[in-house]
């Protein structure tokens, strides 16, 4: 999505509640504004979804049902969901995050030493375990969904967002990247429901990124990439120092013989006992430079998987 495209929404208002200020992000599945609440006076995040969206009535149910339960998820590691609503397109109402997501940061070519990277994961499982002890699983976990504050806290954004677009039905852009691919499990390469032992997977992928740059596994097309994990289990080089082997446990191709979320915070706050504090994360800022560019995030869409009308432990999950 052209910037140009995204300032032409910029003075709307939805749910004659919030007035659209600036964009702050597009995907192939959304577009991510800046908003004033003009009821509350406070900035506010709006997610507008895609308008192909609004005529799936299907999605629309799963979307309002998701957006319900997903608002009661209350914890400093997870963005607070504050309203949502339908103007000629079905949208989401967040807390403003200032200081941008993990993915802008490793965008301008930053990397995360050991000591952060093991703060970022701590506060990412220790979100994950409150979702999943309330019986959600996210199943996007990726760099564009873990966002900053100015005080350096992680805030897991999306919740309840990703169950509902991959069951609706409508087509991606043509030639749009399968972005969540690069993090997903090796059940969810093979179609199969997610757990919240699937989030801890795509964490694990997510934190050697951000020391290494790197994706494990990640290949030039979307299905060598799914298959290259599916009976491989994780391994990692000796950049990662004392989270190597925390991470490996949690990138194990069998979810049986991963961590959850509770067992993948416990070692992860070891690991961070046990290095010299980490600096304060150099962070990208809500607005990233140069106007926005890049704008458009590399991880824009979703992954499919398969419907799942009881799967263990996401009964009810976001």
């Amino acid at each position: 999505m052209l910037l140009s495209q995204m300032t032409d929404q910029i003075g709307r208002v939805l749910g004659s509640r919030y007035r659209l200020v600036a964009p702050l992000g597009s995907g192939s599945s959304a577009q991510v504004f800046l908003a004033d609440d003009v009821r509350l006076q406070r900035k506010v995040a709006v997610k507008v979804l895609h308008p192909a969206l609004a005529d799936d009535q299907t999605f629309l149910r799963r979307f309002r049902a998701e957006a319900q339960a997903s608002a009661k998820l209350n914890h400093s590691n997870i963005v607070k969901l504050l309203d949502s609503g339908s103007d000629d397109g079905p949208y989401l109402v967040t807390e403003f995050v200032d200081g941008g997501s993990l993915r802008a940061l490793l965008d301008l070519g930053r990397r995360l030493t050991v000591a952060q990277a093991a703060d970022v994961g701590l506060g990412a499982a220790r979100g994950l375990d409150f979702a999943h002890r309330q019986g959600f699983v996210h199943r996007d976990i990726k760099p564009a969904n873990l966002l900053f504050g100015q005080d350096g806290r992680l805030r897991i954004a999306d919740f309840g967002v990703a169950r509902a677009l991959a069951e609706a039905a409508w087509t991606e852009p043509t030639g749009a990247v399968l972005g969540t691919a690069r993090y997903a499990s090796p059940e969810q390469a093979n179609g199969q429901a997610a757990t919240g032992r699937s989030d801890v997977y795509s964490l694990a992928l997510v934190l050697v990124e951000a020391v290494t740059g790197h994706v494990p596994f990640a290949t030039d097309t979307t299905l060598s990439t799914l298959r290259a994990r599916v009976d491989t289990d994780l391994t990692v080089g000796a950049e990662l120092g004392p989270l190597a082997e925390v991470l490996e446990w949690a990138g194990r191709a069998d979810p049986d013989r991963r961590p959850d979320a509770a067992q993948l915070r416990d070692a992860l706050a070891d690991v961070a006992n046990g290095l010299e504090p980490a600096a304060p994360l150099p962070l990208a800022g809500a607005f990233p430079a140069d106007e926005l560019a890049p704008f458009v995030d590399p991880d824009p869409t979703h992954l499919p998987t398969a419907a799942d009308p009881g799967d263990g432990d996401s009964d009810g999950d976001g």
